[in-house]
């Protein structure tokens, strides 16, 4: 240990200076990494993350000028987005990389990054050489990636938003490897990414890049912005709902259907917040939807206020009188007032054919006819004040809105009507960390203001819970777990949610793999394949929810049993 710190770090620089023509993307930075050190840099889009690390590896953008003392020993770049050439196969490219670095044959660079990759936690079975990136799962493209860059053994590795866009606990899995990696064989390690990103998790030390300067992390909202007031009675019920998509008939002809949510049981209380949390294949989306029935579930029963949405959004069969079936228009319309959606992709719901406010006015005509037509403007121009946003917006078009602007105006457009409940889809999933804790603050802000009920579904388990009274994580279609919001932030039960709560925190989850696809689900518990509890019992059968505690419901057959039991 002695040895390796009396050698020189193998990053260092003295007052680094990047410009992009007047603006400073980086003022005069000092930086010292030393050997088995992981340093992590985080900063919002546009930061200038991405050009520090380019210039860190000597090979700075167009336009960005560099000044100030940079030393940089044998170092590797994994740029973002993980390049590789989608359509030539790994094999090939682990030679061209692996082989360039060292003067390797094929065979040489195939077997190192092998060892690589079992440094990463990949198992031989999954290992495919064979096949060129774009048909490998994205987990374990980055996993070569990684793979690749363990076999090449730099001194200095830099990471332009590694692992991005994979499911948390997932992600925070292989950036924990790779962080094991370069302690264990003392690499300087630097990682890039938004906060979102999880790249703080393995990190010796995070410094935040914010207007030109690398600064402490601010440190995150962890508590509701005011104090939550007890729910009244239970309003929205969903009873048995289950959803199932018609695939292509079967080799004989047969009838064949996809089956997503599973009998899920739910009751929303006025002023209420619920928290459905899960990642990719869980289904929460899903569920979100079926409760405003867009479109209607397909087995169980949503109920608002006594009425049965699924009965008054249902067209008559074919050749049942409409008389005396089929949607009841004025039951729907109620309902659609009450229930308002938010959504995950806000600019892409917006016509791009009219102006905000044109869409707005015809919100209202349709669902607040009740409101006189020289009233509306003024309602339109309080919607956007209340959610953060100049009366003017109304004068813009949606493409003229910025990511951010179109978030707060869907939000604008959700309360117009005077709803009682929101349904949120992952409403700030395209924002940045700044523009999404803004925009949470103003989603709060409006529920409080107005007692409103909302139901929130995101993949970010710890800011999903935070301002929640209560949870419900989903797998695979399933509730493994309820509680309120409480209990899931400081002990959770299922092996599942334990995961999601320690990679919101950037600590390593313990899970292996990645979640199988709807498309082949294991039989019995559907994460018995990743599970550390997993015992032969799993396969058998899917595990029931059951009340463990009053008011915390489970679904694991060995929740109780210790991971080494």
């Amino acid at each position: 240990m002695n040895h390796i710190s009396a050698k020189p770090a193998p990053v260092k620089t003295e007052a680094l200076t990047l410009m992009l023509g007047d603006r400073v993307l980086l003022d005069r930075a000092s930086l010292r990494v030393e050997r088995g050190e992981v340093l992590a840099i985080t900063g919002g889009a546009g930061s200038g993350k991405t050009a520090l690390l380019a210039a860190l590896a000597g090979q700075p953008p167009a336009g960005v000028d560099v000044a100030g003392g940079i030393r940089v020993d044998g170092h590797l770049l994994i740029a973002q987005g993980g390049r590789l050439a989608p359509r030539r196969p790994l094999a090939l490219q682990v030679a061209e990389v692996v082989g360039h670095h060292l003067g390797l044959d094929l065979r040489s660079a195939l077997r190192r990054t092998a060892d690589g990759l079992d440094r990463m936690g990949v198992p031989a079975a999954a290992r495919r050489f064979d096949l060129p990136p774009e048909q490998l799962p994205d987990s374990l493209r980055w996993a070569c990636l990684f793979a690749m860059a363990v076999a090449v053994g730099p001194a200095v590795l830099l990471a332009d938003a590694p692992a991005a866009g994979l499911d948390p606990t997932v992600r925070l899995l292989l950036l924990h490897q790779l962080a094991d990696w370069a302690r264990a064989d003392g690499v300087a390690l630097i990682l890039a990414g938004r906060p979102e990103d999880g790249v703080a998790g393995p990190a010796d030390h995070v410094l935040s890049l914010r207007r030109g300067r690398l600064l402490p992390p601010k440190p995150p909202r962890t508590a509701p912005l005011t104090p939550l007031e007890p729910p009244g009675a239970s309003r929205l019920h969903a009873r048995g709902v289950g959803m199932s998509y018609p695939l292509s008939p079967g080799p004989k002809g047969e009838a064949r259907t996809l089956a997503v949510l599973h009998g899920i049981d739910l009751d929303l209380r006025t002023g209420e917040t619920l928290a459905l949390l899960g990642e990719t294949g869980s289904a929460k989306a899903t569920l979100a939807r079926s409760l405003l029935c867009l479109p209607p579930p397909t087995a169980g029963a949503v109920v608002w206020m006594g009425r049965d949405l699924m009965a008054a959004s249902t067209p008559p069969a074919a050749g049942e009188d409409p008389d005396r079936g089929g949607p009841d228009q004025s039951s729907l319309r109620r309902a659609r007032r009450d229930l308002q959606p938010l959504f995950p992709d806000p600019a892409a719901s917006f016509d791009p054919a009219m102006t905000v406010g044109a869409q707005f006015d015809l919100a209202l005509e349709s669902l607040r006819p009740d409101i006189a037509t020289d009233r509306r403007d003024h309602r339109i121009d309080e919607a956007l004040e209340e959610a953060g946003l100049r009366p003017e917006a109304a004068l813009r078009w949606p493409s003229a809105l910025t990511v951010a602007e179109a978030a707060h105006a869907g939000l604008a457009r959700a309360i117009l009507p005077e709803p009682r409940v929101l349904i949120a889809d992952e409403p700030a999933a395209s924002l940045s960390a700044e523009e999404r804790d803004s925009f949470l603050d103003t989603l709060m802000a409006v529920r409080d203001r107005r007692r409103l009920s909302l139901v929130l579904a995101t993949d970010r388990y710890d800011e999903g819970l935070r301002d929640a009274h209560r949870g419900i994580v989903m797998l695979a279609g399933r509730v493994v777990e309820s509680a309120d919001a409480e209990t899931l932030r400081t002990a959770p039960l299922h092996p599942y949610s334990r995961a999601m709560l320690a990679a919101s925190r950037g600590e390593r989850p313990a899970l292996e793999g990645d979640a199988p696809s709807a498309f082949g689900q294991p039989t019995g518990c559907p994460l018995r394949r990743r599970c550390p509890l997993a015992r032969e019992f799993c396969a058998q059968a899917v595990p029931a929810l059951e009340e463990v505690a009053p008011g915390h419901h489970v679904a694991c057959h060995y929740w109780d049993t210790p991971a080494d039991g």
